[in-house]
């Protein structure tokens, strides 16, 4: 019976242990990235362990993977290193010459703590993220603490939505522009791996490292044209052949929003894009039959 129980002890510390692990080796996580008419991923991953104010630290590499869509190239951008660690279930990253707390997941709703930004980057080098909310989530067999962030009051540096234990944040990993929009690190989480936890995929990416999402899935029909690409204002779209019965016309941005829906049985049509923001967006048309042409525009207006 006392081995029962001991067996019981230790696998049940063992899985605690595990649970509280952050950044061992072969961790690595995805993050989306969007800048304008460039679309990509971030990754961040463990490369070793160093010494940093007497703090034996995980070092995380940041490297930018993306396209451009202007020129059709691909690029590889790496812009660094994080510095954290764990203690008491609390991760500290340092930044800015000391340690700040990234997450506290001993934290309770109402809590708050100071959290870094980039130096210069802000009107203030620092920020103060509110806990809204805590729970409990399992994935792949291990049970996690949840706290629900959001930046406090007037703070320019931001962690948003939900930080999982071991995982981080499933907005980008460390805090965010609240005061001016961030387009040089990442956006939503894509996925994290290590070996003990294995994949975790939050949303419905077809893989961690895609660069261009949709691109694999592109259809290019002869019969229609879209024009002009990049586009300032309008775009027309023109299919060369009758249209049979109707189309329905999409454009949705990166990340799968739909941001127009048109339906016509016209074979030529003028659609206003003024309102969409600079950047790159896919234009998907089908009709009766499904599917017949998926395509990317750039909306750029100087």
């Amino acid at each position: 019976m006392k081995t029962i129980l001991l067996s019981v002890l230790l696998f049940f510390m063992s899985s605690l242990v595990m649970a509280q692990a952050w950044a061992p080796p072969g961790a690595v996580w995805y993050y989306d990235w969007v800048s304008m008419w460039n679309s990509g991923y971030v990754k961040i991953q463990y490369t070793g362990d160093t010494m940093v104010n007497g703090r034996s630290c995980k070092i995380l590499q940041k490297e930018r993977h993306w396209f451009d869509w202007l020129d059709s190239t691909y690029h590889t951008d790496h812009f660094g290193f994080e510095y954290t660690y764990l203690e008491n279930n609390v991760v500290y990253n340092y930044r800015n010459g000391q340690f700040y707390t990234l997450y506290d997941f001993n934290a309770n709703a109402g809590d708050s703590w100071i959290v870094a930004g980039w130096n210069n980057s802000a009107p203030d080098s620092t920020g103060v993220v509110d806990v809204d909310s805590t729970g409990i989530t399992n994935i792949n067999s291990f049970s996690l603490k949840v706290v629900n962030l959001s930046p406090a009051l007037n703070s320019c540096w931001a962690l948003n939505g939900r930080a999982i234990e071991r995982i981080g944040s499933m907005g980008y990993m460390f805090p965010e522009p609240n005061c001016v929009v961030d387009l040089y690190e990442g956006g939503p989480l894509r996925c994290y791996y290590d070996s003990t936890f294995g994949l975790y995929e939050p949303g419905s990416a077809p893989a961690c490292d895609y660069i261009v999402g949709m691109d694999n899935l592109s259809m290019d029909n002869r019969d229609i044209s879209i024009y002009p690409n990049p586009a300032n204002s309008m775009i027309t779209i023109e299919y060369n052949r009758p249209v049979q019965g109707w189309m329905s016309i999409e454009i949705s941005d990166l990340f799968g929003k739909k941001m127009k829906n048109i339906e016509t049985g016209k074979a030529k049509l003028t659609i206003d894009v003024k309102d969409l923001l600079n950047g790159v967006y896919f234009i998907s048309i089908r009709d009766k039959s499904g599917m017949i042409c998926r395509r990317k525009i750039i909306k750029y207006n100087p």
